[in-house]
């Protein structure tokens, strides 16, 4: 783990042309640094308030010539982001300058900081725990406002907030039983196991709602995986075109033009989905095409949900339907006919295979709405679940789920013959997994990857 008493740097903004770049700061020496970069348009040293944008000049240290023109903003430990002091300068956007102000700042005794290395202070200063800490860099990577609005809530503590009530229900169980073992001269009276029941069945119901959220949390932050798969010229990549609102995929009568697989990214409605086209589903003619064909197929065992095309404008080959049920792989699948506006199919035996089937013209746009209802309310099936604040990341699911199966063991126990010290084991370590959840008691090699896959400056 990186030591917290030096001072780090680093450019917070993207790099690339724009109106403003953000040089942070933070740390023992972020005063000093304002003296040795900062003049006032007087030429005096800077006079900073703290949580004041102060237009100042910043110089050369050693040369005293101009580097830019900034706003910077003064925060004093611990009313900052990471607890320490913190000094932000905005300068003109684009590369050269920002660069210029940050060696500047190195040299002045700072160090560049890592990836995700504010965040990492704030974090072991308090400041945020760990689901808090990944919800910042899951805001920053939002792809809609309502995966927006899951991340924010998390960073808000919601989820944190519904952790610490299972541990103080817990704990007031465990409470009773280790006080019944630790002190037996006192002839204590054991809480009947229909007694302390009602804690641990609510705790075990409320664990249960927040691991059925995972697929809408995951879907949130990572985006919901959806593979086009059907037969050559069954209108996939015009389907696709018109679902993105963009020209990406070529389009031609002529059979096999999609060779590879094509991925865009959409907004379902609210639900980020990344949209996949792939080559025609038959026998290949070639061995690009054969190639074409096994991408398809990985990128239908790595989707999430399958959007079967079917031509609407001819009739069903024979075992199209087949072929397309054993690729779906019993994987969530919705049966979309394609070119609704040159006629219909024969439906009975699609709607026999899956009960509904979506009608849509990828040249009209008819009926598209109503595929991105479909696809944006698959995304998001387990919304509700959890009161709200969904679990987001495998992590988070694994530690709920550890903790669940040691408070059902422990319920077990008690009505099993009233096993006080295994049913108290039990509750300790599920309470041990809901401190991991939360990042304390990580070891810190866990710690320092979980922060890595952080932006640098953030």
């Amino acid at each position: 783990m990186k030591p917290l008493d030096d001072t780090i740097a680093a450019v917070a903004t993207p790099p690339g042309e724009g109106g403003i770049a953000i040089v942070r700061i933070s740390g023992p020496l972020a005063r000093d640094t304002a003296r040795g970069l900062l003049r006032s348009a007087a030429a005096g040293p800077p006079e900073l308030s703290p949580r004041h944008a102060t237009f100042l000049h910043a110089v050369n240290p050693s040369s005293g010539e101009l580097l830019d023109e900034v706003l910077a903003i003064w925060m004093e430990s611990p009313a900052s982001y990471t607890r320490e002091d913190v000094l932000e300068i905005q300068c003109h956007g684009g590369r050269a300058s920002a660069n210029a102000i940050l060696d500047a700042v190195l040299s002045l005794g700072a160090r560049l900081a890592d990836p995700g290395e504010f965040t990492l202070r704030a974090f072991l200063r308090g400041r945020l725990d760990l689901v808090q800490a990944e919800a910042v860099a899951d805001i920053i990577h939002a792809r809609t406002s309502e995966a927006l609005s899951v991340h924010e809530k998390l960073l808000a503590g919601a989820l944190s907030k519904t952790v610490a009530g299972w541990q103080d229900a817990l704990g007031s169980v465990l409470v009773h039983l280790e006080s019944h073992l630790d002190f037996p001269e006192e002839e204590l009276e054991l809480a009947s196991a229909a007694e302390l029941a009602p804690t641990l069945d609510e705790v075990i119901a409320q664990m249960k709602l927040k691991l059925a959220s995972f697929a809408w949390g995951r879907a949130a932050r990572e985006g919901f995986r959806v593979a086009i798969l059907g037969r050559p010229n069954a209108g996939k990549s015009s389907l696709l075109n018109r679902l993105a609102e963009d020209e990406r995929a070529i389009v031609s009568h002529l059979e096999g033009t999609t060779r590879d697989t094509i991925e865009v990214q959409i907004n379902a409605f609210g639900a980020p989905v990344s949209l996949i086209d792939t080559a025609g589903l038959r026998e290949a003619g070639d061995e690009i095409e054969e190639e074409g064909v096994l991408r398809a197929k990985r990128a239908a065992a790595e989707a999430d949900l399958l959007l079967l095309v079917f031509d609407g404008s001819r009739e069903l080959v024979a075992g199209e339907l087949d072929a397309a049920l054993l690729a779906a792989g019993g994987k969530q699948a919705l049966a979309v006919v394609n070119k609704s506006d040159q006629g219909a199919i024969p439906q009975e035996a699609l709607l026999c295979a899956f009960g509904e089937i979506l009608s849509v013209s990828a040249l009209t746009g008819d009926g598209v709405e109503g595929l991105l209802l479909a696809i944006r309310n698959a995304a998001w099936s387990g919304r509700g679940a959890g009161g709200g604040e969904p679990l987001t990341r495998i992590r988070h699911r694994e530690a709920v789920s550890r903790a669940l199966s040691s408070v059902e063991a422990a319920r077990d126990l008690l009505f099993s013959g009233g096993m006080a010290d295994a049913a108290a084991n039990e509750l300790q370590r599920a309470r041990r997994e809901l401190k991991t959840l939360l990042g304390w008691g990580e070891p810190d090699d866990i710690i320092e990857k979980i922060f890595s896959e952080f932006c640098i400056g953030k």
